[in-house]
């Protein structure tokens, strides 16, 4: 039986077989009708008594008892006793031994229920997951969750508790050997990661257990997706009971009670929306009483607005003035300014929004002014004693190079008042060079627009600035693009594609901790940051947020980024669609706008699904990186700070929460928005080129070419830094050092750790990948993984799972030296890029193009509509991708057939024909038409389906599952060789003759071939074995088999498939036969024929007359071989 990618996990224990029902799986003993009738904890129990001979007792609880954990804790009979711990024994593999028995325990329980008595537990499950719990109601994640099978979710935790086990295990065998080598370097390795001498574990084993503690590996890693979590209750319950060591099972169900209730206390996003509340209602009230204290600066800060601009924002408020909200109003739309790119430092600011307007027109704001300048007057009266304006006075006294202004106290003393560095920057300034000079003047507060809000503001101006017919034509292509992603079954994939980056960004977060660590406090201090489990705890959190608590991440994510400092983070993170939308001419009211904003507020709609699983993952990802970097900048618990009421002291960069030197709030938010749209592949690209060439696809409307610009640029980056990211830092380090620093010197920048870690990430997985590839269950095509005996799935759509294993195929080709017959150039650009470059020369587009010079050539009017059919039928299929879903639901309900059937129609040489049929193809190819004219088609041959492609699962599809019956083993044997569908498949371009061909070679030929060819690897095999000591230390035994066997069988191929072609000519009717016949005679023997025709006959040849084709055929043979004499 084939394994599934996954079943790598089971060969860990060596010699038991799967079970169906679970991956692993000890034969379960007959069970009685008794036994099937009891609870899993008597069961359970029984099982264990029986098999062990020890039944364990149930446990004695104390009719009253306060405290649950006082009653668990193990107590001696005397207070003078002396406890000894028993001495460390390393057991190998103890944990994974452990997570098997527990396994095999409940496949027994399982097994031994009835089918009612199975279907009812299997309900009790789905009820439990929609329940939630006290402190979260079920969630959308949680409802999709109980449309899986209760099996299927079984096997997830079990493999996820397997994969654990084994971590902890790996760790604890590798501190053991430490400690075997060195039990002093053992020692100093405990205290680093535990905290100190005092704090130590003592051996291995339980400091892999308190590593593990941090990242929740073993058991409770499954407790992360709430699903598991209530499987894994109903498990616990039986351990409760009696099952197995019962006292320390309740106490452990009961500490993750307490984390439950801690948690919920703890994550609690309205709580800290209404403490910032509260933070900044204090701060204005503060801002309010000091203002009123000093009114005569209030008074001169109107009088000097209002002689400055002409407008008048005050009323009288008996002897002094006050602003006027609607005169304020109105005087802030009539100078509200845009800021561009000209206005110099203006752009540099971290506004969030372009347009401004002077923060003096906000009456709270004005108060917060009048407070700062109030208090810097008091620290700095010979700065204010002149007459110049306040406002000078304030621009003076914070550029002036004599004044000791810092700018942290500056800063802090803002905050006091509500203020941010911008609003004073703003009140302060009246041109973009004044603006520069505070910012030149205050560089060390390190906050400025971060480079990549600056670049989408470009881009969002570029698209302003662009004319009518390019925004409409922007306009049509995204509606057309917004439709290629509609489908449920993309945001599907696009989930599971986030289910392998997000695990993989956690492992590279605990790596970039821990470089950080090394590289600011020494090595002992990365080491012990590796191995930290508040370090693995907060750089999983991101998984945590995705998958079982989203509504955290967005209650705290939205209070972050709502912030009006933040507003362009937002758009970035939740709105983009919108503001391009609104930049290519949507709202214009002309009658081409009105069509398309119906056409964009449709797609919108279907994009519901796709957004929903968007939106949940970004803002997963974005909160778990705040934390992580916020801990490791601030030394502060972000959850806590919010729940404090102290997100604007953070927006703010208050030294309150803001230690010296570290990053600006505002920069750490960037870098996690960053992260987000990273995992989502939606980030400008970082290259330069890349960026710039993804920019004007966008702009120019070539998406008609290349869809998403942005993804296969941000994925080919990816895949860089997967191959060979670190050679960069090393490069440059190299250089330093060589240079004596004075080239690439400097600490590592943040991208150049993330460089280094996902190098670290790619090697590991593609180390994982060449693993299962070498496994007896992988298929010969490594874009296809086994589902069952009889399906396979294609993991071409699931980014990046199949560049991994095509990654793991072509190290495993490499080693054993196959790699050159088996690597396709055009495979691998198609893979990696995403697009369909075309590289071989009979295909080219040019080639095509040069025939339509030649009239003499009678395929060139066919070439004509072929070309020009083509990419208008791809084009024009796009616009019905949305309405495939309808077609995928018939097949899952079976109102359509499964099978793949041949939709192609035999070409003429005209260009009419061929055009129509070219435009058609795509169309029918995709399934559009009825399921009756579907039926009615011919089966389509696929070579090596010897019964027939047909598609699996049908329903698997709305979860992005695509999945089709497997071929035959005879081609997983020639694919296996290096062979491909490309050098099996027929070459005829017409659809009778191809599905023929390729049925012969099914039929009468494959078979034979292989079995030909695996006697002759037998004798190769034992031909090697004999050789030479130098054939043995050149070749691989692989490579020789290879060498010697790939030529055989190709040659043999090749002349079965020559003498078929002349055979298969008699399936066509009698114009395809000599249309056929006339196709395969060189270009240059059809012009001269042709030639030879009109001289002969005085008249130009029909093409779409089958007496002329075989004229021409004769007189081109004639030439032939006349011309070989």
């Amino acid at each position: 039986m084939a394994e599934s990618i996954t079943e790598f996990l089971n060969s860990y224990r060596t010699g038991e077989a799967a079970s169906t029902a679970m991956p692993i799986q000890d034969e379960v003993v007959d069970a009685s009708e008794e036994t099937s009738s009891v609870g899993v904890a008597d069961y359970l129990g029984s099982l264990r008594g029986t098999a062990d001979t020890e039944v364990t007792a149930e446990p004695v609880v104390p009719e009253e008892t306060d405290n649950l954990i006082d009653f668990l804790t193990p107590k001696v009979d005397s207070d003078d006793a002396i406890v000894e711990e028993p001495a460390y024994t390393y057991e190998e593999d103890r944990r994974y031994e452990n997570t098997i028995q527990d396994i095999d325990d409940t496949n027994a329980y399982l097994e031994s229920l009835t089918e009612e008595e199975r279907a009812d537990f299997d309900e009790e499950v789905r009820a439990d997951i929609l329940k939630g719990n006290d402190m979260r109601k079920a969630g959308a994640m949680e409802v999709a969750l109980t449309k899986l099978p209760v099996d299927a979710l079984l096997w997830l935790g079990n493999t996820m508790g397997k994969a654990g086990a084994m971590t902890v295990d790996g760790l604890e065998s590798t501190f053991n050997g430490l400690n075997n080598l060195s039990p002093k370097a053992f020692d100093i390795l405990d205290s680093a990661i535990t905290g100190g001498r005092y704090s130590n574990t003592g051996n291995p084993s339980d400091l892999a257990n308190f590593v593990a503690e941090g990242f929740g590996a073993a058991g409770e890693f499954a407790e992360t997706i709430p699903a598991l979590g209530n499987i894994q209750g109903a498990i616990n319950v039986a351990v409760a009971a009696g099952v197995r060591s019962p006292t320390s099972s309740l106490a452990r169900q009961a500490r993750k009670n307490e984390r439950i209730l801690e948690q919920a206390q703890r994550n609690n996003p309205e709580g800290a929306r209404l403490a910032t509340m509260n933070a900044a209602r204090d701060a204005r009230d503060n801002a309010a009483s000091v203002a009123e204290q000093n009114r005569d600066i209030g008074d001169a800060l109107i009088l000097e607005f209002e002689e400055k601009t002409g407008k008048v924002i005050s009323k009288k408020d008996g002897d002094h003035l006050a602003i006027d909200p609607d005169a304020a109003r109105v005087a802030g739309t009539e100078t509200a300014q845009e800021i561009t790119e000209r206005d110099g430092a203006l752009f540099d600011l971290a506004l969030g929004d372009d347009v401004i307007t002077s923060p003096l027109l906000d009456p709270d704001k004005f108060n917060g002014i009048v407070s700062a300048a109030a208090e810097l007057k008091q620290k700095f009266p010979k700065s204010f004693d002149n007459k110049k304006t306040v406002i000078d006075n304030l621009l003076e006294l914070t550029v002036s190079k004599d004044m000791k202004l810092d700018g942290q106290d500056l800063i802090d003393t803002l905050d006091k008042y509500g203020l941010s560095f911008e609003d004073y920057v703003l009140t302060v300034v009246g041109s973009g060079s004044e603006a520069g000079k505070i910012l030149n003047k205050l560089s060390q507060i390190k906050r400025v627009k971060p480079a990549s809000v600056a670049d989408a503001d470009i881009t969002k101006a570029d698209a302003d600035n662009a004319g009518v017919i390019r925004k409409t034509i922007m306009r049509v292509e995204n509606v057309r693009r917004g439709g290629l992603v509609s489908q449920i079954a993309t945001a599907s994939r696009n989930f599971m594609s986030a289910g392998i980056r997000t695990p993989m960004e956690a492992l590279g977060n605990v790596m970039d901790n821990a470089i950080y660590a090394a590289q600011n406090k020494g090595a002992v201090a990365g080491t012990a940051e590796m191995f930290s489990g508040q370090n693995w705890k907060d750089s999983f959190a991101g998984i945590k947020y995705v998958f079982s608590r989203p509504d955290v991440a967005e209650g705290y994510t939205d209070l972050i980024l709502k912030s009006p400092e933040l507003g362009k983070q937002f758009d970035r993170m939740f709105n983009n669609i919108n503001e391009i939308q609104k930049l290519t001419g949507r709202g214009t009211g002309t009658k081409v706008d009105t069509v398309l904003s119906g056409l964009e507020d449709g797609v919108d709609f279907l994009n519901t699904p796709n957004r929903w699983q968007e939106y949940l993952v970004r803002r997963g990802v974005f909160f778990g990186e705040m934390e992580r970097l916020v801990r490791r900048e601030y030394d502060i618990d972000l959850v806590d700070a919010l729940n404090d009421g102290k997100l604007q002291k953070l927006l703010n960069d208050s030294s309150d929460v803001r230690p010296p030197n570290s990053k600006s709030f505002i920069a750490i938010v960037d870098e996690a928005t960053n992260k987000a749209l990273d995992v989502t592949y939606a980030k400008q690209p970082d290259i330069a080129v890349f960026r710039s060439t993804s920019q004007f696809i966008t702009r120019n409307g070539l998406t008609v070419v290349v869809p998403f610009p942005r993804f296969m640029f941000n994925s080919m980056e990816l895949m860089g830094q997967y191959a060979g990211g670190a050679s960069i830092p090393l490069t440059r380090k190299i250089s330093s050092i060589v240079t004596g620093g004075k080239v690439g010197g400097g600490p590592l920048t943040a991208k150049d750790r993330q460089r280094i870690t996902r190098n670290i990430q790619g090697v590991a997985a593609v180390g994982a990948a060449y693993t299962y590839r070498t496994s007896d269950g992988a298929l010969a095509d490594y874009e296809q993984v086994p589902v069952g005996d009889e399906a396979q799935m294609d993991t071409t759509a699931t980014y990046p799972l199949a560049q991994y294993l095509y990654a793991g195929e072509a190290t495993k080709r490499l080693i054993d030296g196959t790699f050159d017959d088996w690597f396709d150039a055009q495979e691998f650009v198609e893979l990696f890029t995403g697009s369909n470059f075309r590289t071989g020369v009979g295909n080219s587009v040019l080639e095509e193009m040069a025939q339509l010079a030649d009239a003499t050539d009678l395929t060139s009017g066919e070439t004509v509509g072929r070309m020009l059919g083509r990419p208008l039928g791809n084009y024009l299929s796009t616009w019905a991708v949305p309405f495939g879903q309808i077609i995928d639901a018939e097949r899952a309900t079976g109102v359509r057939g499964t099978e793949f059937k041949e939709s192609g129609v035999s070409p003429e040489l005209s260009f009419g024909s061929a055009f129509t049929s070219s435009v058609k193809a795509p169309f029918k190819q995709r399934g559009f038409m009825s399921p009756e004219d579907e039926a009615a088609l011919p089966r389509k041959e696929y070579v090596g389906y010897y019964d027939g492609r047909a598609r699996m699962y049908p329903g698997a599809k709305v979860a992005g599952l695509s999945m089709t019956s497997r071929p035959d083993e005879d081609v997983d044997y020639l694919k296996d060789m290096g062979l491909n569908w490309r050098d099996l498949d027929s070459k005829s371009k017409i659809p009778k003759i191809k599905n023929f061909e390729n049925k012969m070679l099914n039929q009468k030929f494959l078979p034979i071939l292989v079995e030909l060819a695996r006697e002759r690897e037998e004798a190769l095999l034992s031909e090697y074995e004999g050789s030479s000591e130098i054939i043995r230390r050149e070749f691989t035994q692989r490579e020789y088999v290879s060498n010697k066997l790939r030529p055989l069988v190709t040659s043999q191929l090749r002349g079965f498939k020559t003498k078929l072609r002349n055979g298969s000519i008699a399936q066509g009717d009698e114009y395809e036969r000599s249309m056929t016949k006339y196709r395969r005679i060189p270009a240059e023997f059809r012009k001269l024929a042709t030639t030879d025709f009109i001289d002969r006959y005085d008249e130009v040849p029909d093409p779409l007359v089958a007496e002329d084709l075989i004229k021409l055929s004769v007189i081109a043979e004639a030439y032939r071989k006349a011309y070989r004499k």
